[in-house]
């Protein structure tokens, strides 16, 4: 197990396994957390909307959950980065099975990302915004990547208005969770980044968002 890679763990086989179903995805989250994970899977449906050619960014992108939604024989390139290895080795091995072309996947942090500025299309920030130390920064360096009018589309766990099981469960700086955030808090960190918020949508403790860049001009 590399040191500090929580996923490393047999909860982050069992994770990576039931995210991958979304039948069992479903089950577990609402009978665990009392959120609906619907929209997460919905919400992949904004892959196909990347144009030939264009660039597609994912972090966290775990186990690459979203690699079963990516189009063939488009040329476009995903990019995958997460600071788990055993997460990585995971998508690598699910790439390799169905057989895609066009796939980086990197070990770094959310706020070092390694595309160019301006450059991606759409960025995928799926269950990541909770576990960041510092989840601004991470959302400062996704409006970085973006071209102007880039689209942001992600999920996160929130704090506020929970049940006593979710207070118990998703406590900040516990397990992989960062400072995590109130639903209020997260819109916050959105705005601060640049991003206009077009949509989102609640589930018990979960936010699923989309957003964009000002089609102006991004972030330098």
């Amino acid at each position: 197990m590399a040191r500090g890679d929580f996923y490393a763990s047999p909860f982050g086989v069992f994770y990576s396994a039931y995210m991958e179903r979304p039948r069992i995805s479903r089950i577990v989250s609402r009978t665990v957390f009392g959120g609906a994970t619907a929209p997460y899977y919905e919400s992949m449906g904004s892959v196909s909307e990347v144009p030939d050619g264009g660039l597609l960014v994912d972090c966290p992108c775990g186990a690459g959950p979203v690699l079963r939604a990516l189009p063939r024989y488009r040329g476009l390139r995903y990019v995958g980065v997460d600071l788990s290895p055993s997460m990585l080795r995971r998508a690598r091995k699910r790439s390799a099975t169905r057989r895609l072309d066009g796939i980086e996947l990197i070990e770094s942090d959310a706020t070092e990302i390694p595309v160019a500025t301006g450059s991606a299309d759409l960025f995928l920030s799926y269950w990541g915004l909770h576990c960041f130390p510092d989840p601004p920064a991470a959302l400062a360096e996704a409006a970085r990547v973006l071209r102007p009018g880039g689209r942001l589309v992600g999920s996160s766990f929130t704090q506020g208005r929970d049940t006593i099981r979710q207070r118990l469960l998703i406590r900040p700086h516990t397990t992989d969770f960062g400072p995590i955030g109130t639903y209020a808090e997260q819109s916050h960190w959105l705005e601060q980044a640049g991003f206009e918020l077009t949509s989102e949508r609640r589930s018990g403790p979960f936010l699923f968002f989309d957003a964009r860049t000002s089609p102006a001009s991004a972030p330098g």
